[in-house]
């Protein structure tokens, strides 16, 4: 397909709106296709005014409210990008979405960035140690049943008798460090390690903290060491790359924008 497809994520209220409008007005040449995805059962509602204006008063070649039920979203989401791409080859678009798991694998976008608030506590963004040993524990299981039922890799008397819900020997120390310095142990660490709607955090191109929204607090500098921290080292194990930046959205005079615009703006070419 010839289009290029930037998909902006994060919490919701975190500023991602204001970031979508700074790029449409300042980086795009060539107008993109604009889409807001809503899970429909959240109930919110499309503005009124983006059913009153054209689209091009906005900046965009097209503007779209997508509500999407989380089990079709991959469906929605190819339809809706296959009809852009009829209509126009090598476009650009532009996903707006809140923090979904569901829609950070429904499509393999070409560019992902990801905008936060500024958080106040170390636990706004991750797990304390003690929930985090717990949710891994938990995914253990789950993929242990998820491996017997599908490749069948226990016997077949055993295969039935698997519960992810069952109650389970911990690991061991030792095992559990066999496994967490393998690369699928590293990457299901990393990822267990963060609260649920900061997981798209760390496969991010560009990751920018609104210093516009949230309050700072005295684990605020903390927290943000320890993202940096944590792209660093996902860094090392991919291809991608990764920056982090503050900045206040809102603010036109912020110091860091221009770095910040620059990183953004190879996201707002054409497709090819």
């Amino acid at each position: 397909m010839g289009l290029r497809v930037t998909f902006l994520s994060g919490p919701r209220h975190s500023g991602k709106s204001a970031l979508s409008r700074l790029m449409i007005t300042r980086l795009y040449k060539q107008k993109p296709h604009y889409i807001r995805l809503v899970d429909h059962l959240v109930g919110k509602k499309a503005p009124s005014i983006e059913l009153q204006e054209p689209a091009s008063k906005y900046g965009v070649e097209t503007a779209s409210w997508l509500d999407y039920d989380p089990e079709r979203i991959i469906e929605i989401l190819s339809d809706t990008l296959t009809a852009i791409h009829k209509r126009d080859r090598f476009g650009t678009v532009l996903i707006d979405a809140d923090a979904d798991a569901t829609l950070r694998c429904a499509y393999p976008y070409d560019h992902r960035i990801f905008v936060m608030p500024v958080p106040s506590m170390i636990e706004d963004v991750f797990r304390d140690p003690q929930r985090a040993a717990i949710e891994l524990q938990r995914v253990l299981d789950d993929t242990a049943a998820f491996a017997s039922e599908i490749f069948g890799l226990f016997s077949s008397d055993s295969i039935n008798e698997v519960d992810p819900s069952e109650e389970r020997a911990d690991l061991s120390d030792s095992q559990m460090r066999h496994f967490l310095y393998s690369p699928l142990g590293d990457e299901l660490a990393t990822r267990i390690q963060l609260q649920p709607a900061y997981h798209g955090l760390v496969e991010s191109d560009v990751v920018i903290v609104n210093s516009g929204v949230g309050v700072r607090g005295p684990k605020t500098k903390e927290c943000l060491r320890r993202i940096s921290h944590l792209l660093e080292r996902t860094r090392g194990q991919t291809d991608r790359q990764h920056d982090l930046f503050e900045c206040n959205l809102s603010d036109k005079a912020s110091k860091i924008e221009r770095r910040m615009l620059r990183a953004l703006r190879p996201m707002c070419l054409g497709g090819k």
